[in-house]
């Protein structure tokens, strides 16, 4: 979930960082899957899935386009969903249904009959979830301002999701539905792809930095942390904070710091980068701390010894976030594209 302001130039500033949790449309699918192993027996239907997995895929599909219907709304009706002819078979070997018909049955011996009560029980936890997250950022003061709710994404398009967030909160928010939700989500990327600058400022929603080594402090390093290098106690693997979690950065902003050679003889520096959920974190080596990126810069002129500078550089607010190491002696320049996938 994210929170914008339009400003008078029709640009967009971040005003929130980034928030959200399990809410999405897969966790009405897992739901579904816990229903299928209460009415068959689940060994059977967890080899099913790995003998028929393409049976199972057209299966799950079909209840991705019926979980989105307008049936669910009506206590008359049941949502019909057609079942592959194995899973049929399958379900003629081992149902074992706790509900009664008009909750749940197999109909025809070609769909699988829900009532508007159980698919609607499906969608409970993450809905509550949803509306227990937005209850939380209506009462932040910084978001007080806020009179438009905009849902957009695959699970936007769920019938029962727009009926359930309008009657909560459209007495006091303008809440929009745009046609085809999923594909706003995409039409959106490649517009913000085409023009960054649109978004000015961006809140950052995580906490980064890059490792460092300074010289030993007994009673504040870690014992464990502590290296001789030409005589000297130094302090490997502390995390130097570039950003924190919650600052406001404008776009393309560029945060600076200035690294030197641990050793004399080195005629290269290699960098690390990385995030982490903890804004407090001291080392790279903290819990919730995740490597994203590394670039090595040649930095030659050792006979300089140590009296060599490195400017180490995160960029922010566009596309991507980058990094950079400009050894200032030789001008040499490495940089990279920080990568959340990285290990």
């Amino acid at each position: 979930m994210t929170v914008h302001a339009i400003l008078d130039d029709g640009n967009i500033k971040e005003i929130h960082k980034v928030t959200g949790g399990p809410y999405g449309g897969i966790k009405v699918n897992q739901q579904f899957e816990a229903l299928l192993n209460e009415l068959l027996d689940a060994r059977k239907l967890q080899t099913y899935r790995k003998q028929h997995s393409s049976d199972w895929l057209c299966l799950m599909n079909e209840f991705e386009g019926k979980k989105r219907g307008e049936r669910i709304l009506d206590s008359k009706v049941m949502t019909n969903i057609r079942l592959p002819r194995s899973f049929v078979h399958l379900a003629n070997q081992c149902w074992r249904s706790r509900h009664g018909e008009k909750d749940v049955k197999l109909k025809n011996n070609e769909y699988l009959s829900l009532s508007s009560e159980v698919m609607k029980r499906l969608f409970l936890p993450v809905i509550g979830d949803i509306k227990k997250h937005l209850k939380f950022l209506q009462r932040n003061p910084q978001l007080a301002k806020v009179k438009t709710m905009l849902l957009v994404g695959g699970f936007a398009d769920s019938a029962l999701l727009q009926k359930e967030i309008k009657s909560e909160f459209s007495r006091k928010f303008r809440v929009l539905i745009p046609n085809n939700a999923a594909i706003e989500v995409v039409q959106g990327a490649v517009m913000f792809g085409k023009k960054p600058s649109k978004i000015t400022e961006r809140v950052m929603c995580t906490t980064y930095g890059a490792r460092c080594v300074r010289n030993f402090q007994p009673g504040v390093h870690r014992e464990e942390k502590k290296f001789v290098v030409d005589g000297i106690e130094k302090c490997h693997d502390l995390f130097c904070l570039f950003v924190k979690e919650n600052a406001t950065v404008p776009i393309g902003e560029k945060f600076t710091r200035i690294y030197t050679p641990c050793r004399a003889t080195s005629d290269n520096m290699a960098l690390s980068f990385y995030a982490t959920s903890n804004p407090d974190a001291e080392y790279i080596t903290d819990p919730e701390m995740t490597r994203i990126g590394s670039v090595t810069v040649l930095s030659p002129d050792t006979w300089r010894g140590k009296d060599r500078k490195v400017e180490v550089s995160m960029y922010f607010g566009r596309t991507e976030i980058t990094a950079a190491a400009k050894d200032v002696s030789s001008g040499n320049v490495a940089r990279t594209i920080l990568d959340f996938l990285h290990s």
